[in-house]
């Protein structure tokens, strides 16, 4: 695979430490470094409140102060309404630096179509699947892709609100059928 390799602003250089940092293993444990102050919140996402559909998103409810984690979440496959799971998440106050969602996940052999996250409120999209940062695994293989929350890559932070985020299956069927089983995190220390 093309490794891609962008320069950071210096929060965001934090932020891309942190998730590079995580690796995943076999069984997709997700090993994140929150601030001290932040708890996180593990859910198995097949047990989510919601459709994940995009009028019923996987309800993943406030995360303001913490890292919530929606572990073992079904791979997204090629076809209409199979590409896209959405999920959505609250913040009671604007988001602080470093903030990030996204997803890891261990691409494969037979998975070779990485999960890809955009960001939406109500029906305007907010940071769209280019503005992610990817993350790798020791051998240089994509094992995430993250969106900044905080700082913006237009300056700024989330503000509070409810926030839309569509995981998508963006590759062709013919370079690979489904992504692989992944995980959705969202952390607002």
């Amino acid at each position: 695979m093309k490794r891609h390799s962008t320069v950071l602003p210096r929060p965001l250089r934090k932020v891309a430490a942190v998730v590079t940092a995580t690796t995943a293993a076999a069984a997709m444990t997700l090993a994140l470094a929150p601030s001290a102050s932040a708890a996180t919140y593990r859910y198995d996402c097949r047990r989510l409140a919601g459709a994940g559909s995009y009028s019923n998103p996987l309800a993943l409810g406030n995360v303001t102060g913490r890292t919530v984690v929606a572990v073992n979440c079904p791979p997204l496959t090629s076809g209409a309404g199979y590409a896209n799971r959405y999920f959505s998440f609250t913040l009671t106050r604007p988001a602080r630096v470093p903030s990030y969602a996204g997803a890891s996940f261990v691409l494969n052999r037979a998975q070779k179509s990485a999960v890809n996250p955009s960001l939406a409120r109500g029906p305007y999209t907010i940071l769209r699947t280019s503005a992610g940062l990817w993350t790798y695994d020791r051998s240089g293989v994509f094992n995430g892709r993250y969106l900044p929350l905080a700082p913006l890559p237009g300056g700024g932070v989330l503000p509070a609100g409810t926030y839309r985020l569509n995981m998508q299956k963006l590759d062709s069927p013919l370079r690979s059928l489904s992504t692989p089983w992944f995980n959705v995190v969202v952390a607002a220390p």
